[in-house]
């Protein structure tokens, strides 16, 4: 089932509109000076974030939106505001909550970062380069964020409250910065002729 079709599916089921702008659709949050901690949780606090931090003021979509997870972005950025390398310690999971389920559960998050080799879905290359053993100092400098392509379409519906977990046996993220971005395709209010 493509993405177009298991959104139409889901919000059909579910009584939502469905008209609408069809987009590509990124949704960040970040989370500041997060330290040393047992897991972040990511689009549960807005409050005092900038633009440049979020694109939401609250953990749901608007009654005409919706959208479906193809990518998780996660990113470190030090004080000085450099990018590092994010979840190469062993003992980091992510889990995605929709509603009140779990759609994605503990999934390890360093087989996709740095140098620790092959990605979850073998689409994408790893930090821009294939992490290999004559390639690994490269990835390590370079710095990249870990992405994770889903091979299984998320949907977040209409007014469902949602977040994203990071859970760590007391991981140090620094004084830095922490950003967790979705992204994939949606649809967003449009007017249309009724203005």
């Amino acid at each position: 089932m493509s993405q177009i079709s298991k959104l139409a599916y889901v919000d059909n089921k579910l009584g939502a509109p469905s008209s609408g702008q069809q987009t590509t659709r990124i949704l960040f949050n970040t989370i500041e000076n997060p330290g040393t901690t047992s897991g972040l949780v990511f689009f549960r606090s807005f409050q005092g974030l900038t633009n440049g931090q979020t694109n939401l003021t609250q953990n749901r979509l608007d009654s005409m939106e919706s959208m479906v997870i193809k990518t998780i972005w996660l990113a470190q950025f030090a004080t000085s505001g450099l990018l590092s390398v994010f979840g190469i310690e062993a003992a980091q999971t992510l889990s995605i909550i929709v509603g009140n389920q779990q759609v994605v559960k503990n999934l390890p998050i360093q087989f996709n970062a740095g140098n620790t080799g092959q990605t979850f879905d073998r689409l994408h290359l790893n930090g821009g380069v294939r992490a290999s053993a004559t390639n690994v100092s490269n990835v390590v400098q370079n710095n990249q964020p870990t992405e994770i392509r889903l091979l299984t379409d998320i949907v977040i519906p209409p007014q469902v409250a949602f977040e994203v977990r990071i859970d760590s046996n007391n991981a140090n993220y620094g004084s830095g910065a922490v950003v967790c971005a979705l992204s994939g395709y949606g649809k967003i209010f449009s007017a249309g002729n009724t203005f």
